[in-house]
This record gives C-alpha cells, structure tokens and sequence, in this order.
C-alpha cells in the first residue's frame, strides 16, 4: 500500500486498521505514528497503537498506550484490554479492580463486564471465587438469561451438574424456546447422566427449532448413539460435521464408527482432524479410551 500525503487524516487511519488486519503491524504504526504527530483522532491512535504494541508481546508499552485513550468507541475496550493484560502478568486483583471500576462507570454494560471478568478469571482463581462473581452478578441483574447460561458453562467444567440443570431450566422456565439452553442441557444430561429420554426430548425441541445448527445435530447424534441407535446416529453426526468440521464431532463420528466396525474410517476421521488441531482433547481421550 502506498503512503498517502500528510493531511488525509481518514485515509491514512484506514489503511493503518487494514493494515492491522494484515498483521503488517510496522507498517500499520507509521500511519498510526504519523497521524499522532498532525494530533489527529487521538483517542483511536492511541487504541490502535495500543493493539500494535500488545500484538508485539510489548505489554507494558501497550497498557501506556491504552491508557491515553480517554474518549470515543475504543475506551471501554481499551481499559478491558488493559485488565486482560494484567490477568497475564498475574496481576489478578488489580485486573479486578479495574473491572469493578468500569462496571461502575458504565452501568448500562455491568453484564457485559461481569461475563468478561469470569471469561478472564478462568482457571486463574479457585472455583468458590468465580462462582462468588456469578452470584453478585446474578444478585444485581436475577434471572438473566447470559448470565445464567454462561454459569451453566462453567459449572460442567466443575462437575457440578446440578447447578447447571438449575440454570439451565431457570432460563427455559422464562423462555421455553431458548434454543442454546434446550441443546446444553440435552447434550450434557446425554453424555453425563443415564437420563436419555429426557436428553432426547430436550434436543428434538432444539432441532425443531434450528434445525441446520451442527451443534445440535451433534447433539442428536450423541443421545441416539447412547440410545443405541447407531445407524440414526450416524447419519446425525455425518450431517453436523459436513457442516462444521470442529474437534468434538469429529470426536463423536469416530466413536460411533468404530462400534460400528468401521475402524478405519474412524481412525481417518481422527487423523484428519487432529491435522488441523493437534492438541485436541475429545479426540485424544476418545481414541486412549477405545484404541486398545
């Protein structure tokens, strides 16, 4: 891309976001550096510049930059950015700190925040702690549906299936046709429970609903292979990864196959995918479990 003459202060911020997008991130802060010095649209260079830096691995540079980003659409992203950074550098209470400060001056997006302080915590903090941030964002905004799914989320990775289904049904006592709450709950009462019928009525409500969605044929295939129904199974999970060639039903298909005597074919359906994601958990373990 050829550099543009001083004074196009909208073209040349253009071409440093495209360029950006590019991952040509030398290139992209000239424009970002020339158009600091004309003290044009500050607060998006400082943004971007911020991102440049924080895509170079130069975090403490990156936080300077975001820091001087006062006003305009990129604030609040710039000060999340910010307390990601200092989650990395295991600076948790102060990343929190943050956060709560944000929540307070932009009530409007306190769920928001709440949902991306837990999706940041993570596996940083102790279960009882990030169940601690659900219920306070749960006590000031009772029964929303974001909030609840996302604790239902985290509570199978914990083990704790009865907080999930309670979650769960929470939202579809409000609202029967929340196609993700219908799927996560038939899915997990599938693969976690012996309650099959339930599962199945849970999911067919959800393929009624959406009935292209991967996810959810995935989910079909999985309850009628723990019905037994192999062939159905089949043809559920060949539909869901024809559509989405993602790690889990690549996990599924395999297993179905391989009881099917179709080893082969499954050990090709593993290969291929674990091409693309090698660290693949689903299918590691599937293949360890069934592989004598």
């Amino acid at each position: 891309v050829e550099r543009l003459q001083p004074g196009s202060a909208d073209l040349q911020y253009s071409l440093g976001v495209l360029a950006l997008q590019l991952d040509r991130l030398d290139e992209a802060a000239r424009y970002f550096q020339d158009l600091q010095e004309s003290g044009k649209r500050p607060d998006e260079v400082a943004y971007y510049l911020g991102r440049i830096e924080e895509q170079k691995g130069r975090l403490t540079e990156a936080i300077v930059r975001y820091e001087r980003v006062k006003n305009g659409e990129f604030q609040q992203d710039a000060q999340v950015r910010i307390a990601r950074i200092l989650v990395q550098q295991g600076k948790l209470q102060e990343a929190r700190g943050r956060l709560h400060r944000l929540r307070l001056q932009w009530r409007d997006q306190e769920v928001q925040l709440f949902l991306i302080e837990a999706d940041m915590l993570g596996e940083q903090v102790p279960p009882e702690q990030l169940l601690a941030l659900y219920a306070e964002a749960l006590k000031a905004h009772p029964d929303n549906h974001d909030l609840l799914y996302a604790r239902a989320l985290y509570a199978v990775t914990i083990d704790r299936l009865d907080l999930l289904e309670s979650d769960l049904r929470r939202i579809l006592a409000q609202n029967p046709e929340h196609v993700d709450a219908l799927n996560a709950l038939g899915y997990t009462l599938a693969d976690q429970t012996d309650r099959y019928q339930e599962a199945l009525s849970l999911i067919t409500r959800a393929l009624e609903l959406k009935p292209d969605t991967a996810a959810i044929l995935d989910s079909m295939g999985w309850v009628q292979y723990r019905l037994g129904n192999y062939p159905l199974s089949l043809q559920y999970l060949e539909q869901a990864f024809e559509l989405l060639k993602d790690s889990e039903i690549a996990a599924h298909l395999g297993e179905v196959l391989w009881v099917m005597g179709e080893r082969d074919r499954a050990r090709r359906v593993w290969g291929e995918m674990l091409e693309q994601d090698p660290e693949s958990k689903q299918i590691r373990e599937t293949m360890q479990r069934l592989i004598p």
